[in-house]
């Protein structure tokens, strides 16, 4: 079954009754897409339900407010779990948005139970600065969505409650890092911590004690197309999930199947494999330098385009490509990868448009 058949099938079981699993984490992880401000109170003092949130955002957007794909199937989960006995009286609070050209970071406190909370990150969303961070992950740290990540996490330090952190794709990765680098007191009460098809760590980071102090926790999950799971390095103790989609459409949550109260298994993907060791020589044949080189290149030429969301891409692909053959600064090669990676994404960008017509 679907996560929204899930949803249904389990909508009048409370977590007493049906525990928490990693199918309600995933459902908790989408509401960080959602633009729940003024609608969820930006500190902890004042709470709201699922039910009175879903309320006033339905009848705040009356239409589809955003097309991208991860929203608009975020907006379905909480369409669809707002009048439930399972999700509907949940504690929303601690709403947190920054978007602009320079960073993208969105994460919202879930109260489970009295002394039980999730905190959701949000993954990329469809402004090209979430891109560029996630492709700064690859030569430094930390980023400023894992800054703020750290610094949201750290709100609890005073709390006796017990955290979960989730996210998804991009928000995955931010659980991660908030998990390894919050101070003493928060993290001894995190008691799990869920990347949802989300980028691992740079070689630093990933054979660092933190990591090693907070690995028992991590519960890393992946569709059997996995594409952004397998960025940067990363645990090889993650279960691999059946996907309806193929390809970079797996990333998408509601193509993920259920069985009960837990995911279906499945085999890995030539696909991704093939991916994976792909990402692992890029990561070994270029230097952080170079890196960085090829990520201000290309973003350079997003900005000299006035291109600021993926779906604009669309719009754009040839007077990109134009202004990559007229950038005198960029050497021969970095205009080769550039030009390749535009086509990447193009295709990418095309995927994510037809879903959300």
């Amino acid at each position: 079954m679907t996560i929204l058949e899930y949803i249904h099938k389990y909508q009048n079981q409370v977590f007493d009754d049906v525990s928490f699993n990693e199918v309600d984490n995933v459902i908790l992880s989408a509401l960080s897409y959602i633009d729940l401000d003024n609608i969820v109170s930006t500190h902890s003092h004042k709470k709201i339900t699922i039910q009175e949130a879903g309320k006033a955002y339905f009848e705040k957007y009356s239409v589809k407010k955003n097309s991208m794909v991860a929203y608009k199937h975020a907006v379905e989960i909480f369409k669809e779990i707002i009048h439930t006995k399972r999700y509907g009286t949940l504690l929303l609070s601690n709403y947190s948005y920054i978007g602009d050209y320079t960073k993208q970071f969105s994460a919202i406190t879930i109260e489970i139970s009295k002394d039980l909370i999730y905190i959701s990150y949000e993954g990329t969303d469809h402004l090209v600065s979430g891109w560029k961070e996630d492709f700064k992950m690859a030569y430094m740290f930390p980023v400023a969505a894992q800054h703020h990540a750290i610094r949201y996490l750290d709100r609890f330090t005073m709390s006796k409650k017990r955290i979960i952190l989730g996210g998804h794709s991009k928000g995955g990765n931010l659980a991660l890092v908030a998990g390894m680098y919050a101070n003493f007191l928060v993290r001894s009460k995190i008691v799990a911590i869920y990347n949802n098809d989300g980028p691992g760590l740079r070689k630093a980071q990933f054979n660092s004690l933190r990591y090693k102090n907070i690995s028992s926790k991590l519960i890393s999950i992946i569709p059997n197309y996995a594409l952004v799971g397998l960025i940067l390095r990363h645990t090889n103790n993650y279960k691999v999930v059946l996907s309806s989609r193929k390809g970079v459409l797996a990333h998408d949550l509601l193509s993920w199947q259920v069985d009960e109260v837990e995911f279906i298994s499945a085999e890995l993907s030539t696909f991704s494999k093939i991916m994976d060791k792909g990402m692992l020589e890029w990561m070994n044949k270029y230097d952080d330098f170079q890196r960085k080189i090829f990520t201000e290149s290309l973003f350079n030429v997003f900005e000299r385009a006035n291109v600021h969301s993926l779906v604009e891409i669309m719009d754009n692909k040839k007077l990109l490509l134009k202004l990559i053959l007229e950038s005198r600064s960029i050497d021969k090669i970095t205009k080769k990868m550039l030009r390749e990676f535009i086509w990447v994404v193009f295709e990418y960008a095309k995927d994510y448009k037809k879903m959300a017509d």
